[in-house]
């Protein structure tokens, strides 16, 4: 699916079960009007990667793609295969929060994808995030048993209650600045270049680079007979610095880096990952 280009709010986060899952979920529809989760898990040891889109009640649309084969499902089939996955856990996933005009132009750039989707409620997906709700619902309505009070404590409550403010004044914090991610990349090795990518954006911070955009090609080259397949990748950065390392040290620096994480995917993907061009801008 075309989705935004956005900094994760988590990365690797390991859900034993679907239960972990559900909470998952629920925790991440509290800050947003909609998300996107990636998925990677297993179905009798084939692994899957799935792709969700919800807004803040129901599944919009879904996608899995069988990582080895590398065949797509979407829509009804994708659906129940992303219920297996999650039955049979655990699963690794990444969480993309949305603004509603996000999650709107998803459902555009996608519709195929959400015309077939059946549109399931959350908590018919994951049965856990009712029961969380309903008892997020009796917490904040404050369902509970009140004993009754004279005739003078009432009084002094009423009128204690008008003058306090209704709720407390909330400040909005800053928002952190986001990652673009581009990835022109083959859909099956999207996870794996995804991870490669942020694990660049990380270290470029941990020496004082705010990475503003991350943009990766790959193409998939095969050599001469008997001599197997390749991945010929491209990275442009941009962003700002605050490192007191010149120019030329952080571009060495992160260029040594980036190096030595395409050999540890080389080893991951048994083929081999040759970076033929990265650029830094800052």
């Amino acid at each position: 699916m075309k989705l935004p280009s956005v900094a994760p709010l988590e990365e690797n986060y390991l859900c034993r079960d679907k239960e972990d899952f559900a909470n998952l979920v629920w925790r991440t529809i509290k800050e947003s009007r909609g998300a996107f989760f990636k998925v990677l898990g297993k179905v009798d040891d084939e692994p899957y990667y799935a792709t969700l889109l919800i807004d803040d009640q129901k599944i919009l649309a879904v996608e899995v793609q069988d990582v080895k084969g590398g065949s797509t499902l979407i829509g009804k089939p994708a659906l129940e295969l992303l219920k297996d996955i999650l039955e049979v856990g655990p699963v690794i996933v990444d969480v993309f929060l949305m603004n509603d005009i996000d999650v709107k132009m998803s459902v555009m750039e996608n519709i195929d994808v959400y015309k077939s989707t059946p549109k399931m409620s959350l908590d018919e997906m994951c049965p856990t995030i009712g029961s969380i709700m309903k008892t997020t619902e009796i917490k904040s309505t404050g369902q509970v048993e009140q004993k009754s009070l004279p005739v003078e404590e009432k009084t002094w409550k009423a009128s204690s209650s008008e003058v306090k403010p209704e709720g407390k004044l909330k400040i909005r914090e800053k928002p952190k600045p986001r990652t673009e991610f581009d990835l022109n990349v083959p859909s099956n090795l999207e996870p794996y270049l995804r991870a490669f990518s942020n694990k660049i954006v990380r270290y470029a911070k941990s020496i004082g680079v705010e990475v503003s955009k991350i943009k990766i090609d790959t193409k998939e080259v095969r050599y001469a007979l008997g001599a197997g397949s390749g991945l010929h990748t491209t990275i442009e950065i941009e962003g700002s610095s605050n490192s007191l390392l010149s120019a030329e040290r952080i571009k060495q620096n992160i260029e040594n880096f980036i190096y030595q994480e395409a050999g540890e995917l080389s080893k991951e993907l048994g083929k081999r990952v040759v970076v033929s061009h990265f650029s830094l801008k800052i």
